[in-house]
């Protein structure tokens, strides 16, 4: 009877921990006003020797003239905290990297791969020479200038099109990219994505799978909807290519906008 009261008082205690982290990560995005520091606002810094970067779409895209909108707790909150927690425990577990910390500075891509690309020119501000010789202060001193850290790689993005937004960027300066979920056959380029990997397959293996369960029920005409985005569109022109060539059934396409 003690063990379920303490396995109970355990899982309680979790559920606690948990609900602080997800209202603390809120607040520290969410909070746009509150530090006036160079880095970029949507933002969240861990110390540590070294830095990893982090991409989440922790709001949602936003209305016009907004860049971000509501916040999005699976696809964002969820997978930031899975980051966040796996940097804790290799921290904590002395074998696996002895007397090094990992830091992280991971960023909010709102779901729009422009806005994304805006914020990790954060990733690449320590790798870019800046000449401030002719610089001076109003008293005639040379200025001070914060050094951000060096981020030594990059976890994401979500979405296929801030991806390949960012990795356009991020190769220049040689940093390497994981993505957790971006899944565009174009991103398989290794010439052209040479410092991005994944952890997912691409959108191939999926339009495969659906044109197998197409020719398994004996489907003759078949209607898609497709996001807007890499992963949408792609995604349909593969399942209508795979389809035409296992000569199947005809695809029609929806495009909408989420």
């Amino acid at each position: 009877m003690a063990s379920v009261k303490h396995g109970g008082m355990v899982l309680e205690l979790k559920k606690s921990y948990f609900t602080w982290r997800v209202l603390w990560v809120i607040k520290a995005l969410c909070d746009l006003t509150a530090s006036q520091e160079i880095y970029a606002p949507h933002s969240i810094r861990m110390e540590g020797d070294l830095t990893l970067g982090g991409l989440f779409p922790v709001h949602a895209r936003g209305i016009p003239g907004e860049p971000c909108g509501d916040i999005k707790k699976e696809n964002g909150i969820h997978r930031l905290e899975a980051m966040m927690y796996a940097l804790d425990q290799i921290n904590s577990d002395d074998e696996l990297l002895p007397n090094i910390t990992l830091g992280a500075r991971v960023l909010d891509t709102c779901s729009r791969d422009t806005y994304a690309l805006e914020q990790s020119l954060t990733f690449v501000q320590a790798l870019i020479q800046k000449d401030t010789s002719d610089v001076r202060c109003t008293n005639g001193e040379p200025p001070v200038f914060v050094k951000p850290e060096k981020v030594v790689g990059v976890i994401g993005a979500s979405a296929s099109s801030v991806s390949i937004m960012v990795a356009n960027i991020l190769r220049l300066f040689q940093i390497p990219q994981i993505s957790y979920a971006s899944t565009a056959p174009e991103l398989s380029d290794d010439r052209r994505y040479d410092f991005f990997s994944r952890v997912v397959p691409p959108d191939s293996f999926q339009a495969q799978a659906v044109v197998d369960i197409v020719k398994a029920l004996g489907w003759t005409y078949v209607s898609t909807v497709a996001s807007e985005g890499s992963y949408g569109e792609k995604g349909v022109d593969a399942f209508q290519q795979l389809s035409r060539e296992a000569g199947e059934s005809r695809s029609d396409s929806i495009l909408c906008t989420l």
